[in-house]
Parts: structure tokens; C-alpha cells; sequence
């Protein structure tokens, strides 16, 4: 087991690199996953997912921290204030034990229906210390209407949105999606 001195140590030396944000858009619920990658130089996550005790105290206190930042959006669809929760947290490395991630699964329910929608977020502006990517996955069928983030971003297909973050510049505190959600397989359409 590692000690409390090398992990305050490793842990000083952990360093962000990358983050991909994946939204998944359907009727009555948004669902999406956000996976950190860092630069580990000391090992201090091999470390923690070495020792059960010590990978469920990580687990929580990244969920906790996380819960914490999403408590302090504001969060609205089509007039309704929704509030995302973290469901899941996970830890794995990519190739090597010094370039671990960190996933958290976010979800929860919004009055999305067939029809025209907003989508809006206010949150504190910051500096990333890294690039970034998100990508807004709507259903087939669905158009996006509208993008207001201060960030680059393409629209795909009319029903995917590719936001992308630069290190160092400054987020605007503010996302606006509009978008029109197609209405479910099945459902007459009016027209005979």
C-alpha cells in the first residue's frame, strides 16, 4: 500500500491533457459521458487502483467534486430548470499506467419532446489548462437549428454538433442549442 506522503506527492504531479465531452439526446432524457485523460508522471492512480479501499475513496470523492461543479450550472430545457447527476465514475489508463482517464456518466431527465427545443447552460467561465471536444449526438431525424457557445463548433449531418475547446481560451459561461427532435417511429403523421 502506498503512502500518505507519496500520494500527496503523485497527486501534485498529475496533470490534464485532453477531455471529450459525448451528449446523447433523446425524448424525456439527456445522457453523457466525460472522460478526462491525464499525464500521471508518479503513478499515483496506479497507485489508487491498486488498493480497493483507496480506488472506492477516489471514486467518491471524484464523484462528489463533480456533483458539486454541476450543482453549480444552470441547467434549462424548454423553460423547465433540470438537474444532471453523476451516475457512475470509472478509472482505467490508456496504454500505459502513467496516462490514466477518468469517466464520469452524467444523466437525467428534461421535457424533450417530438418538435422544436432549447437546451441552455450558464456556468462560471474558466480557462482550460487543455484542449477539449464535445459532441452532441441526436437522434436520426432530429435537425439542430441553432448553436450559441463561445467555442468552434460544426454542425454534422444537421443532427450532431462538434464543440471544440482550445487551452487557454476562455469559455463564454453560456451554451444554447436549439434543435427539433423527430417524432417517434409509429406515430401518424398527419398525412393519408
Amino acid at each position: 500500500m502506498a503512502s500518505r506522503s507519496f500520494l500527496e506527492e503523485a497527486g501534485r504531479e498529475v496533470r490534464p491533457v485532453y477531455a471529450q465531452g459525448l451528449f446523447f439526446v433523446g425524448i424525456g432524457a439527456i445522457s453523457y459521458y466525460l472522460i478526462f485523460d491525464y499525464h500521471d508522471p508518479l503513478g499515483y492512480y496506479e497507485a489508487i487502483t491498486s488498493d480497493r479501499r483507496l480506488l472506492e475513496e477516489e471514486a467518491a470523492k471524484l464523484s462528489y467534486n463533480m456533483q458539486r461543479f454541476l450543482d453549480e450550472e444552470r441547467v434549462v430545457v424548454n423553460g423547465f430548470r433540470v438537474r444532471p447527476r453523476v451516475s457512475m465514475v470509472d478509472i482505467g489508463f490508456r496504454g500505459s499506467r502513467r496516462r490514466p482517464y477518468i469517466v464520469f456518466a452524467i444523466r437525467f431527465r428534461a421535457p424533450i419532446r417530438p418538435g422544436n427545443n432549447t437546451y441552455e447552460n450558464w456556468y462560471e467561465p474558466e480557462v482550460p489548462e487543455y484542449d477539449y471536444v464535445a459532441y452532441w449526438i441526436f437522434p436520426p431525424g432530429a435537425r439542430v437549428r441553432e448553436v450559441v457557445v463561445g467555442e468552434e463548433f460544426d454542425i454534422v449531418s444537421g443532427n450532431v454538433v462538434a464543440i471544440y475547446g482550445r487551452r487557454g481560451v476562455k469559455t463564454s459561461g453560456y451554451e444554447k442549442i436549439l434543435f427539433e427532435m423527430p417524432l417517434p417511429e409509429g406515430v401518424d403523421h398527419g398525412q393519408g
